[in-house]
Formats: structure tokens, C-alpha cells, sequence
């Protein structure tokens, strides 16, 4: 099988795969798969050319950033590993302080002198609260990012420090108007965003709407130049999600291209060229193959792409 094919990730200029491997609590592989399956799964992605590793402290309370360092150690790889800070409400006192601590924690456990992608996982929103309708951690206000002793200041001192690179934040949930300033800030260099053959709102304002309208933000991020890793590419690839699917005839119209759902959901995603990485989480390695094997076939067709955007 050809390697998977790279794509640079926006301003960073760091090539990096355009399957990404989603280390979350979804598909489970790197939390609750055994030390064998783990050390196969990343040694397989390694081999076919991934190398881009999305993971997180929250993610199995922080076993998916210790599964991952460990499997990387043990083979002697390093990969682009992007992991995250998420400040609860009780945090925000001391943002600094709160966001040094946990990347300090997420190094040793990842076992790495430096991260080449800190993220920011809080939504931002107009005013502060305990809690964001989507994701995790408070939800932020502006204030709490880019003002004095705030997240991007934190993340600056880091940098400084030699201990992460280049810096994200999130587009999943939160307040859009909110997301396109910290976009046209030009202080973050990518942009994770939910995009999906389902939700195609952060780069298509026609399409479908609910329960999130990103609002073109994608396209926006990418315009400036932003590094874009496209969440939620299989929303979750659940029983809930198929259903979803066949209720929107996105499986009748690809399965009467050919296609496999799965296949197609990555390929339209990866259709867009403005995306950067199209983040998957595996359950096991044949998912690893598939994936990487889906992407290689290149674009969907365009008639196909006019189906499903609804122009034709």
C-alpha cells in the first residue's frame, strides 16, 4: 500500500499526513487497548506514512497521553503529536500558572522534551461559564485568551521555554463570532474544526445547519493560512451516527456511487483541499489500513461532490 499522502499544515510548515490519528475515548484503541495492540496500531500508522497523533490529558484521564508516549518510545518514533490544555472554572485564577503545569504533565507523560502543537480545548463564548455546551473544561471568554496572563500568553512563555512550537485552538461547539477573532488574531496557527460529509457548515454555508453552524469558519482559518484538522470526519463512527446517516441518504446516494459510508465520509472530506488532516480514531489496525488506503484514492469525483453539496 503507497504511503499516505502529506499535506502542510498551514503556517507551521510542518508536513504532516492528511489521515490524522485521533487517540480519543470514540474508537478507544490507545485507552483500552492492551500494550500489544497499541504498540501494532502506532507501528502500522507509522508505516503507512501517518504521522500526525491528536491526543489529549482528558482522554482516559490521561492513560490515551501515556499509551501513546509509551508506543512511540518503544518503537523509537516521534511523529507530530498535538495534545491539548483544557482549564476547569477553578483554574482560571491562575491561567498561566494552571496551563504550564499541564503541559509540563502532558511532556512527561508523553515522554517528549517538546510538543510541536499545544491546543487550546475550551470553547470561547461572549462571558465565562462552568461549563460549554460542547467539549470540555469552562467555557472561556476573550479576556481569559488573549488578554493579560490569559492562554495565548501562557503558551507564548512556553514557547519561549522551548516546550511546545506552534499553538491551536478549537472549533467544535462555542461562539462562532467568538472563534473568527481568534482566527483574524493571527496568534493561532490551526484551527480544529467539526467537518463532515454530514456537517459541512465551516467551509459550506448552504448546507446543512443543525445542531451546529460553524459559520465558514474553516474556510476562514484557511484563508489565513491556519493549519485546519477536520473533527468528527466519521461523527463518531456510532450506531447513532449511521442512522444519521442513512436519514440524510448520504449512505443511499454513496453506496450508489460505490461506496463504502466510511470510505466516502473521509474522501469528501479530504475532497477539500484547504483541509489539512482529517483526524480518524481506529479501533483496531485493519481501521488503520482502511483509512489510509480510503485516502490515497484521491478526491470524490465532482458529480458526486454536486450530489451531495446539493448544486446539480
Amino acid at each position: 500500500m503507497s504511503a499516505v499522502t502529506s499535506r502542510t499544515l498551514g503556517r507551521t510548515g510542518l508536513p504532516v499526513s492528511q489521515i490524522g490519528f485521533g487517540c480519543g475515548p470514540t474508537a478507544g484503541l490507545m485507552i483500552t487497548g492492551s500494550v500489544a495492540q497499541r504498540r501494532e496500531a502506532i507501528a502500522c500508522a507509522l508505516d503507512l506514512g501517518i504521522n500526525y497523533f491528536d491526543t489529549a490529558p482528558g482522554y482516559g484521564s490521561s492513560a490515551s497521553e501515556t499509551h501513546l508516549g509509551e508506543a512511540l518510545h518503544e518503537l523509537g518514533a516521534r511523529g507530530v503529536v498535538a495534545t491539548k490544555v483544557a482549564l476547569g472554572l477553578d483554574d482560571l485564577g491562575d491561567i498561566v500558572g494552571s496551563i504550564q503545569r499541564s503541559v509540563e504533565e502532558s511532556l512527561r507523560r508523553l515522554r517528549l522534551g517538546e510538543l510541536a502543537l499545544i491546543q487550546l480545548h475550551n470553547r470561547i463564548g461572549p462571558e465565562r461559564a462552568p461549563k460549554a455546551p460542547f467539549g470540555t473544561g469552562a467555557l472561556l471568554a476573550g479576556a481569559d485568551v488573549s488578554g493579560p496572563d490569559g492562554v495565548l500568553e501562557a503558551f507564548e512563555r512556553l514557547r519561549t521555554r522551548g516546550l511546545v512550537r506552534h499553538f491551536g485552538c478549537s472549533a467544535f461547539g462555542g461562539d462562532m463570532e467568538m472563534v473568527r477573532r481568534l482566527i483574524d488574531s493571527d496568534r493561532f496557527d490551526v484551527l480544529s474544526v467539526h467537518y463532515s460529509i454530514l456537517n459541512r457548515t465551516a467551509w459550506h454555508g448552504h448546507a446543512r445547519a443543525e445542531p451546529l453552524d460553524y459559520a465558514e469558519v474553516g474556510r476562514r482559518a484557511a484563508t489565513r493560512n491556519m493549519g485546519t484538522v477536520a473533527l468528527r470526519v466519521l461523527e463518531g463512527g456510532t450506531p447513532a451516527a449511521a442512522r444519521e446517516f442513512e436519514a440524510s441518504g448520504i449512505t443511499r446516494t454513496l453506496q450508489g456511487a460505490g461506496l463504502d459510508p466510511a470510505e466516502g465520509a473521509i474522501r469528501f472530506v479530504l475532497s477539500n483541499p484547504e483541509v489539512s488532516v482529517a483526524l480518524v480514531g481506529f479501533s483496531d489496525v485493519d481501521q488503520i489500513r482502511k483509512a489510509a488506503g480510503y485516502s490515497n484514492r484521491g478526491p470524490l469525483p465532482r458529480e458526486l461532490l454536486n450530489l451531495i453539496e446539493g448544486e446539480s
